[in-house]
């Protein structure tokens, strides 16, 4: 537990600052979206970023952080040997299960956020797929490139079935900020005039 520990306490305050970060961009970005859209629709796209790069910043320090291979080989392609490790694990040790429940919460966020803010990814064929690749990508390079990590299948299937659960949670507002931000264009000048204005009259 203690390299797990250590990665935490590591990452509170990395996590802290790139917050506030965030919010700073998140502030940026409604000041200048407003210019193109009304207030609210503005703000809403801009909160909706700044958690996807928020969420970014989580899951590109928790994959890259080194942390002790599990017990039972580098590479796992039988499905359910985490599940099999974290039951056969010592009483009071939470590190199988922690680390379960985080690749089921991995991709939870782009899962639920991204159908909202990209039409493209609305239909459950290309979340699953798109969940699916980068779940992919990420245990490749966790073989290929980084030290002490265990590729596991369940890895896959937990990350892609996070993604697909936080989809659900946001099925009722899929490819709703598209639509907002296209309803929300201030409409030209000239046509918030009279007909007696523009005609010159």
């Amino acid at each position: 537990m203690r390299p797990f520990a250590t990665v935490w306490s590591a990452l509170v305050p990395a996590a802290t600052s790139y917050l506030l970060l965030t919010v700073a961009a998140a502030v940026f970005a409604v000041i200048v979206r407003s210019r193109r859209f009304t207030v609210v629709p503005a703000l809403f796209v801009s909160i909706v970023d700044a958690v996807l790069l928020y969420s970014l910043f989580l899951v590109t320090y928790l994959v890259a952080a080194p942390q002790p291979a599990m017990s039972g080989g580098a590479v796992r392609l039988v499905p359910g040997t985490d599940l099999g490790v974290a039951l056969q694990a010592a009483p009071g040790d939470l590190l199988p299960w922690l680390q379960l429940v985080g690749n089921l919460l991995l991709l939870a966020p782009f899962g639920a956020l991204i159908p909202v803010r990209t039409s493209w990814f609305g239909s459950w064929s290309r979340i699953s797929l798109g969940a699916i690749a980068v779940t992919c990508g990420i245990e490749l390079l966790q073989y290929t490139v980084l030290t002490g990590r265990v590729v596991s299948a369940d890895d896959v299937l937990l990350n892609a079935t996070g993604a697909v659960l936080g989809a659900l949670v946001s099925r009722p507002w899929w490819g709703r900020l598209p639509q907002t931000l296209t309803a929300a264009r201030p409409r030209p000048r000239h046509a918030l005039q009279p007909q007696y204005a523009r005609s010159g009259a």
